[in-house]
């Protein structure tokens, strides 16, 4: 299963690598509409922090979701949400020093930003799938650059 999602992991990574060469396959139509999406989903993602509300966080975080932490450590969705519940500075809960956004279809984006938490910079990326008509955190990881 880890193999698996590594594996989906690296495809996602180079297929963003490959995009900044390549647009991805998204009209400009569609693309700010997904913008639009994303950036009111990571609103309510915020707001759901805020108010330390699991519910909406574990309506947010997809079933299989995996987040890699810089020093290599996976964890589950379970283990993320109880992170932010506890106030753990997190991707989710720190505002982003910068932000990418790429679009691939019509149900994935991917986020690459920069992140100061506490006296440290990472480098992280966000994947973000749409289902139905919800969109939910599929993965994330973070890499730790230097310190401040």
């Amino acid at each position: 299963m880890k193999q698996k999602f590594y594996k989906l992991l690296t495809a996602l990574v180079f297929a963003f690598v490959c995009s900044l060469v390549i647009d991805a396959q998204t009209s400009g139509r569609d693309s700010k509409k997904m913008l639009a999406e994303i950036t009111d989903f990571r609103q309510k993602l915020n707001q759901a922090i805020k108010n330390r509300d699991r519910k909406t966080l574990e309506s947010f975080f997809a079933e299989d979701f995996t987040h890699t932490h810089a020093v290599g450590r996976v964890d589950g969705k379970a283990k993320r949400i109880d992170s932010i519940l506890t106030g753990d500075k997190t991707l989710e809960s720190v505002a982003p020093n910068e932000i990418a956004i790429r679009f691939y279809g019509e149900n994935t984006v991917i986020a690459v930003g920069q992140t100061t938490i506490e006296d440290a910079i990472y480098r992280w990326t966000i994947i973000y799938v749409k289902t139905g008509k919800k969109w939910q955190i599929a993965a994330s990881q973070a890499t730790r650059l230097a310190e401040k």
